[in-house]
């Protein structure tokens, strides 16, 4: 997911949790539990500091709400949450599966569970994670199972819970190192009519990738063999990352050409000096040197200042072009450069690179104000 996309979805999220969605489920936990004090729920979270929390900050401070207001004994609690999930929307789920995953680790089978119960009303991809680090072996065959499950949640909780890396998660440190595990279970997904749950295999084999890029590239021709158009998606999907950072092996794979024939005379950057916040256009063309058709994942690279002075690069998914013989391509694209999560720009020299079928091609200075 871009990262501007994550810090949008965020902050709507946050504005999602409030007054009256909460009092919206303390009303759906009172059907599901008569013994319900919603009175009490809704004063010991609605302060005045809870519009200021972050997302996950607001969902650990209601999950730990919960646990004033539930039945004590653990168990019986989890029904209520099941009990009440198909009516709340899917993405206050996620207050329910916290509640899981910080009062559940003692309570190993009773949380699993309950997870698969919530999973298909929102996601329990988050709770699940602290299981999977902690009983990572009593938690496998438990995957395997999901892994043909005839529910699409099910399945995608399979795929998405074993990811090396994740989104917004802690790593799985066995699985990083030694991935063979997760590709065992990925083989049964790997086809799979739910494009819900390819996106997960996808994005599970792209993070095997990034720490074990010849058994990720192994598994994608063992993949490609298949001759299935689910498959052949799903890996297409989970070689991004080693599109991005040019790994030799990737391009053959995916059917781009091996070693292009073309020249790209020159790069115009609009404007060469740019302010924070503003947008610099990027035109050039691509001519084609061969007398036969190339095909070329056209991506552009980065090196970012860091606070320190140095440069940081980062690679950007552009287009994927065929080019016929002789033929020349124009293209163009904005980058902005605005602030956020999981990136602060400074002032400085950058470089814009451009990247065809992982080689960089031609780059052209700038200064970033």
């Amino acid at each position: 997911m871009p990262a501007q996309k994550r810090d949008d979805d965020l902050a709507l999220w946050k504005n999602h949790i409030n007054c009256e969605t909460l009092a919206d489920m303390a009303a759906k936990l009172g059907q599901a539990y008569p013994r319900f004090d919603r009175a009490a729920f809704l004063e010991e979270t609605v302060t005045p500091s809870f519009p200021k929390l972050e997302l996950k900050e607001k969902i650990r401070a209601v999950a730990f709400a919960l646990r004033n207001y539930l039945p004590q004994n653990y168990s019986r609690a989890t029904k209520v949450l099941i009990k009440t999930a198909p009516h709340l929307n899917g993405f206050h789920n996620w207050i329910l599966t916290a509640y899981v995953e910080e009062f559940g680790r003692e309570q190993f089978e009773s949380s699993i569970a309950a997870l698969e119960k919530l999973t298909p009303h929102g996601t329990s991809e988050f709770a699940i994670r602290p299981f999977m680090i902690e009983h990572r072996k009593q938690m496998m065959p438990i995957l395997h199972r999901w892994a043909t499950d005839p529910n699409e949640h099910v399945r995608r909780l399979a795929a998405e819970g074993s990811r090396p890396r994740g989104v917004w998660v802690a790593h799985i440190a066995a699985f990083r190192e030694n991935p063979a595990e997760v590709i065992e279970l990925l083989d049964k997904m790997c086809r799979d009519e739910s494009l819900y749950v390819r996106k997960a295999v996808a994005n599970n084999l792209n993070d095997i990738s990034r720490d074990n890029p010849e058994a990720a590239l192994k598994t994608a021709r063992r993949w490609l063999r298949l001759k299935d158009k689910n498959a052949d998606w799903v890996v297409k999907r989970g070689m991004r990352s080693l599109i991005k950072l040019g790994h030799p092996g990737v391009f053959p794979l995916l059917g781009f050409t091996a070693k292009p024939k073309v020249a790209i005379p020159k790069i115009k950057a609009v404007p060469q000096r740019i302010r924070m916040e503003r947008t610099l256009q990027i035109e050039f063309y691509v001519k084609s040197l061969s007398k036969k058709n190339q095909k070329l994942a056209i991506d552009y690279r980065i090196d970012y200042v860091t606070k320190m002075g140095k440069q940081s690069p980062k690679v950007f998914k552009m287009s994927e072009r065929s080019i016929d013989p002789g033929a020349t391509v124009p293209i163009k694209l904005k980058h902005t450069f605005a602030d956020n999560s999981t990136r602060k720009h400074y002032p400085g020299r950058h470089v814009v690179s451009i990247q065809l079928n992982g080689v960089v091609h031609q780059s052209l200075k700038f200064d970033l104000e």
